[in-house]
């Protein structure tokens, strides 16, 4: 057996984790090769995907169940997964085939009737499912027969196909629900693994599962660790702790891509960053103004204070997106400080004028925030920042209590309709359109990649909304986020999707 160099550096980050009493709970099978130990940053919030709604619980759930599609990240194409094809006789139905010879992991059938049950728990009100908004353009569900299901949407929805993919619809066994209830402590699915053991606040162990319908994974048993702390997290990689870990702060991953056990990634994904406005601010719906403050933003900065792990971009479509076109780059404003202040004047404004940018005090906002501040005052715009929890944040920007603001969006479908819909259609102000924006001309774009269930005709439309959007300068993007990844060089067959997700039946460890 090979014996892994520790060097004294490692050595000392070991002893101070120690010496923290971190590891005292916790398992230590990194070194099994049939084991795969991931360091999460936090508990999940349970085990259910119709009643969780966060990325913890999701990385979880994700080995555990299937949805019915998957979307290949190479062709941007939905491909099969628990269904094997789907058909639109009409724009209202959709005739879903399902893979046959299926089960889920306590021996039940999965069939159309599963199809169903889960749908339907995920669209009733008792129930409260947090996503259950995915599914509201549904009328109603039929059985065909046990390989066919027969989907009804109240109108034309064309992003049907990739709401399928979403964590969030994955199909749950209806024996179990009748046995456990909300599978938030009991989830059985159809997926690679199922639950072994869950210690709340320490780690939940995955087993293989036997009855699994693809190739059988060659891993055994993952273990998700709890370690809050990214310093720690990264010391126990360094350490052989663990196997690999994510949401590495930024200025160490630099030290994980200089050690030479360590394999450290940043493929771009699909959450974008942005700098907006409440257009209910008179200031805000001067077109020049929004023009000027989008000249101000050298986006060069931006990446050189996060340590060169963002990608700009001035499309609100990202690359990792459907409906992102490269020419949308075009449409975005390009740096220049002297045209900036020109603009500023004709709008009334050759002093400038003070605002409030507003931010959640998490990530990489309170960083981006200061070099905004500091890029706007250089044409006279004095910002005053404004850094507030995570959920006080999100209550004040949906009120409008702000005036510009710092956000993003992951994407996790990666269609357009779900970025633009939300966020920039005037029918959802006041909620995830925390701009306050509507525009007659976009809102119809939008309605056409939203309603219209050729896939052409929607590719068009949102590569036409997005060209409108930042002319507009409804955004102003600044950087596509990069998904870091870290893992010891004997695990392979490891990838982050660009929507952060990763599965892990593929993997093994050499």
């Amino acid at each position: 057996m090979e014996v892994k160099k520790i060097t004294m550096k490692k050595v000392i980050v070991a002893a101070i984790v120690l010496l923290a009493g971190l590891l005292i709970t916790l398992p230590t099978l990194a070194n099994d090769l049939s084991t795969l130990v991931y360091g999460a940053d936090s508990d999940v919030q349970g085990l259910s995907p119709i009643l969780t709604n966060d990325r913890v619980s999701s990385n979880v759930t994700d080995q555990i169940y299937d949805t019915l599609f998957v979307r290949d990240w190479n062709t941007m194409e939905i491909k099969p997964s628990l269904a094997l094809s789907y058909e639109n006789p009409d724009a209202l139905t959709w005739i879903i085939h399902l893979r046959p010879n299926v089960v889920f992991s306590d021996g039940t059938p999965f069939n159309a009737a599963a199809v169903k049950f889960t749908f339907e728990r995920l669209l009733d009100p008792k129930v409260a499912a947090p996503r259950a908004s995915l599914l509201k353009m549904v009328d109603k569900i039929d059985v065909v027969n046990d390989l066919t299901v027969k989907i009804t949407t109240k109108y034309p929805f064309g992003p049907f196909p990739a709401i399928l993919t979403h964590g969030n619809s994955e199909i749950v066994s209806p024996t179990a629900v009748a046995k456990y209830g909300n599978l938030m402590q009991h989830p059985v699915g159809t997926g690679p693994f199922k639950l072994e053991e869950w210690v709340p606040g320490d780690h939940i162990t995955l087993v293989r599962n036997d009855l699994y319908w693809g190739n059988a994974p060659k891993l055994k048993r993952i273990i998700f660790r709890i370690v809050p702390e990214g310093a720690t997290r990264v010391g126990l990689l360094q350490t052989g702790e663990i196997d690999f870990t994510d949401l590495i702060p930024t200025p160490l991953f630099a030290t994980l891509k200089d050690d030479p056990q360590v394999t450290a990634v940043a493929p771009l994904g699909t959450p974008i960053r942005y700098l907006s406005f409440n257009f209910q601010r008179k200031v805000f719906q001067n077109l020049k103004v929004r023009q000027a403050i989008a000249m101000a933003i050298d986006r060069k900065d931006i990446v050189t204070a996060l340590d060169g792990l963002a990608s700009a971009s001035k499309s609100i479509i990202g690359p990792k997106v459907f409906g992102y076109d490269p020419t949308a780059e075009a449409f975005g404003y390009n740096h220049d400080p002297a045209k900036a202040k020109a603009l500023l004047a004709d709008a009334g404004y050759p002093d400038g004028f003070t605002t409030t940018l507003w931010y959640g005090v998490t990530g990489d906002y309170p960083v981006v925030a200061q070099v905004i501040q500091e890029q706007l005052s250089k044409i006279g715009i004095k910002v005053e920042l404004k850094g507030l929890d995570w959920a006080t944040f999100l209550s004040a920007t949906r009120k409008g209590d702000q005036d510009m603001f710092l956000l993003g969006w992951t994407n996790l479908t990666a269609d357009g309709e779900e970025l633009l819909y939300p966020n920039l259609d005037s029918d959802n102000i006041g909620g995830a359109n925390r701009a306050f924006y509507s525009n007659p001309i976009t809102d119809r774009l939008i309605m056409v990649a939203r309603k219209n269930v050729d896939q052409k005709v929607r590719l068009a439309a949102l590569e036409a909304a997005n060209a409108a959007l930042i002319t507009n300068v409804a955004w102003v993007p600044l950087y596509d986020q990069l998904n870091i990844l870290a893992y010891l060089n004997d695990v392979h067959n490891l990838v982050v999707n660009p929507n952060q997700s990763w599965i892990l039946k593929d993997v093994y460890k050499k």
